[in-house]
């Protein structure tokens, strides 16, 4: 009997789906694999190579100090945030934070999460509660994601309204700006409306919850993880809300983030010779940032890439300079702030354990607070 009782349990259990995961991304990578190398099938090699030839490569600091700007712009929202909440992080470690969450959201397709958790465990390695560490996380998030909903919505609008488009790919784009200018006009009540804010978000995560278990039965978390995951959301935004003149700075410091990320990919075109409009950079850049988000595989792998060398084409780029723009772009944005992030992850382990063994050791302050 207990035998049965054991084997009904080893059923139920999600550590009995592990073995399914590692089939889960072995597929979703295949996938990303082929999307990447349809980019070659597509594309003319001698035209590849000729675009590649003729690379400007002294251009190529460039979109590197862009991507250097980027995230010392990130970190310092991530700065401004947590100086709000009562926690003044040195730069030097909230960059080295930055680049290690950014960087584990780009390998592991979580939707985010897996930066998240990173974020959580250097916070709290730091001596931020852990409940500020997930408002101090949650806050940026959200207002990261609103700000690049915006130049979705732009770059969206732009090619809707540009007719160059026809048939089905003008529907996937008409279809993809009703859904940003929805997501925007939701994130909009989410700020006005605390009551509607606490509903809407609520039924978003039983949304969620049934979708993920009905598309993703290994995957979904368990019900009450939505539910902390929405409440502490909820706390996010009521903190923002409630310390507006303090998230000016942090608000200006993550447009700039997108304006530098833009410019990586512009400043690409220019290291291959051909020079396009900051409106068609922004437009493929929407594109392929939104399609890589919703795929779930890894970095956005083949997806990224194909889309946006997909839609710079149809705006009037030969295929071969998009692709060859586009790869520079996935180098030095994903590729590079990755080695910075092996270079400071070893350190910042060593670091975090020992802070960890010492507030273990050390007495409570007055209060019951811990030294720092």
């Amino acid at each position: 009997m207990n035998e049965q009782a054991g084997a009904v349990r080893e059923k139920r259990d999600p550590a009995s789906y592990v073995p399914v995961r590692p089939r889960w991304i072995g597929g979703a990578l295949l996938l990303g694999l082929l999307a990447f190398g349809a980019m070659f099938f597509f594309a003319d090699a001698r035209k590849l190579w000729q675009t590649l030839s003729d690379a400007d490569f002294r251009m190529l600091p460039l979109p590197i100090l862009c991507v250097i700007a980027s995230y010392l712009t990130m970190a310092r929202s991530y700065q401004g945030i947590s100086r709000a909440a009562g926690h003044d992080v040195p730069m030097r470690e909230m960059l080295k934070i930055t680049f290690v969450a950014n960087s584990l959201n780009y390998i592991v397709a979580t939707g985010g999460l897996s930066g998240f958790a990173a974020r959580m465990y250097f916070f709290t390695r730091l001596s931020i509660p852990s409940g500020t560490a997930v408002i101090i996380s949650l806050a940026q998030t959200f207002m990261t994601n609103v700000t690049l909903l915006f130049f979705v919505i732009t770059g969206f609008g732009y090619l809707f309204n540009s007719h160059t488009l026809q048939g089905p790919a003008l529907v996937v784009t008409a279809l993809l700006l009703t859904l940003s200018v929805t997501a925007a006009v939701v994130a909009s009540l989410l700020l006005l409306h605390p009551r509607l804010r606490r509903r809407t978000l609520f039924v978003l995560a039983q949304a969620t919850y049934w979708v993920m278990r009905r598309v993703l039965p290994h995957r979904a978390p368990a019900r009450t993880h939505i539910w902390r995951y929405q409440f502490n959301l909820n706390r996010g935004i009521a903190f923002l809300l409630s310390r507006k003149r303090q998230m000016v700075a942090p608000l200006a410091y993550i447009i700039l983030d997108w304006m530098f990320t833009l410019l990586i990919l512009h400043t690409s075109f220019l290291a291959v010779r051909y020079p396009i409009r900051l409106s068609f950079v922004i437009v493929g850049f929407a594109v392929g940032i939104v399609l890589s988000l919703v795929s779930l595989i890894p970095g956005g792998l083949g997806v990224m890439e194909g889309s946006m060398a997909a839609i710079f084409a149809s705006l009037g780029v030969p295929f071969e300079t998009a692709v060859v723009a586009v790869l520079l772009f996935r180098a030095i944005y994903y590729l590079l702030p990755l080695l910075f992030s092996l270079f400071f992850l070893h350190g910042m382990f060593v670091q975090g354990s020992h802070v960890g063994e010492l507030a273990a050791t050390d007495p409570p302050a007055e209060g019951g607070a811990p030294r720092r």
